[in-house]
C-alpha cells in the first residue's frame, strides 16, 4: 500500500473520530468559547487534518484491539488454527506475489476503514446524546435530532459491522487459497507447465 493511500485511509477513519471528539467536547464546555472565525479558516486547515490523522491513528489502534481480543480471534481460528499459520500465508502472499499481495492490501484497507467506522459510528451515538440533552434547550428539537443522529448512526454501525466481517471472511478465505497455491508453485518436485513443454 502507498503511502498516500494509508495517509487517506486514516483521514477517512480520523474523521470519524473528530466528529465524537467534537461532540464530547462541546458537551462539556459548550461552544460560545470557540472562536469560529479562526476555527474554520485556511490557516488551520493544515493543523485540522493533522489533528484529524493523528485521531484516524489513535482510533485505529483502539478498534483494532478491541475487535481483535472479542471476535477476530474466533473467526480467524476456522480458517487458520494459529495465528503463527495466519502470518506465515500472509507472508508467503505479500513476498511471492505483487499483484495479489496489492490486492490483499486493498482489502484490508477497505477492511480497516469499515471497522474504524463501526467503532466511530457507536461513539458517535453516544456523545450526540450526551451533547444535546447537556446543551440543547429546545426539547422538541433536542428529540428529533437525537432520534435522527442515533438512528442514521446505528444504522452506519450495523451496515459496517456487516460489511467488516464479510470483508474480513474474504481475507481469511482468499489469503488461505492464494498463500497454498503460491507455495505449491514453489513446492520441490513441482514441474511448471513451461518446463514440462521444454521437455
Amino acid at each position: 500500500m502507498s503511502t498516500t493511500n494509508l495517509f487517506v485511509e486514516l483521514v477517512v477513519i480520523g474523521v470519524g473520530a473528530a466528529i465524537w471528539v467534537t461532540l464530547l467536547v462541546l458537551s462539556l464546555f459548550g461552544w460560545t468559547w470557540i472562536p469560529v472565525d479562526k476555527v474554520f479558516s485556511t490557516e488551520a486547515l493544515v493543523p485540522l487534518i493533522a489533528v484529524i490523522y493523528l485521531l484516524g491513528i489513535v482510533t485505529d489502534r483502539i478498534a483494532d484491539a478491541v475487535v481483535e481480543r472479542l471476535f477476530v480471534r474466533s473467526m480467524r481460528s476456522k480458517f487458520f488454527p494459529q495465528v503463527e499459520d495466519y502470518h506465515r500465508a500472509r507472508l508467503v502472499i505479500l513476498s511471492r506475489s505483487e499483484r495479489l499481495a496489492q490486492m490483499l492490501e486493498y482489502g484490508r484497507s477497505r477492511l480497516r476503514i469499515c471497522r474504524g467506522w463501526a467503532f466511530n459510528s457507536l461513539l458517535i451515538v453516544i456523545f450526540t446524546n450526551s451533547f444535546v440533552w447537556a446543551r440543547l434547550a429546545d426539547e422538541a428539537f433536542a428529540w428529533s435530532l437525537s432520534l435522527f443522529a442515533t438512528l442514521g448512526f446505528l444504522l452506519l454501525a450495523a451496515g459496517s459491522w456487516y460489511s467488516w466481517r464479510k470483508l474480513a471472511q474474504t481475507e481469511y478465505i482468499k489469503t488461505k487459497e492464494q498463500s497454498q497455491y503460491l507455495a505449491g508453485q514453489e513446492s520441490p518436485g513441482r514441474i511448471s507447465p513451461q518446463r514440462r513443454r521444454r521437455r
